[in-house]
């Protein structure tokens, strides 16, 4: 029986924890709403077509949103600082869009030392090493 209990009780753990987390997301979330425009998708994709490409543009806003909520992604937010992002989580992004796309993630520029960590600055990112990785596969 004492198992059971101690199951029980990390299992307890765990969704008092996971919640705890969850409040203060939306509560980060709520204060950056409050704090700046929030854009519609159509107003987000214009914005940052204008930097990538579209599909780059949907991939980023499909991929954000969720993280943004209640507010939605806007290309001047530090995804770094002005939500509690994990610091690995852009790697995860970088590698989501290369695996859909066909790429290997590990050809990537490297992210230069003292560039904004903006959704503005990944976008273009994700475009320069599109066209590097393109280039070296028409080249190959």
């Amino acid at each position: 029986m004492n198992g059971w209990l101690f199951a029980a009780g990390c299992v307890g753990l765990f969704l008092l924890l996971w919640a705890v987390i969850e409040r203060r997301w939306r509560s980060e979330a709520a204060k950056l709403a409050a704090s700046r425009p929030n854009l519609s998708e159509a107003q987000f994709l214009m914005i940052v077509g204008d930097i990538a490409d579209p599909d780059i543009a949907q991939y980023l806003w499909n991929e954000l949103f969720g993280y943004w909520s209640p507010a939605t992604p806007h290309p001047d937010d530090d995804f770094l600082t002005d939500l509690s992002i994990d610091d690995e989580e852009p790697q995860d992004w970088l590698e989501r869009f290369c695996q859909q796309r066909g790429y290997d993630w590990r050809d990537w520029p490297e992210w230069e030392k003292g560039r904004s960590t903006t959704v503005r600055s990944f976008a273009a990112w994700l475009s320069e090493g599109r066209q590097k990785a393109e280039s070296t596969t028409w080249t190959s």
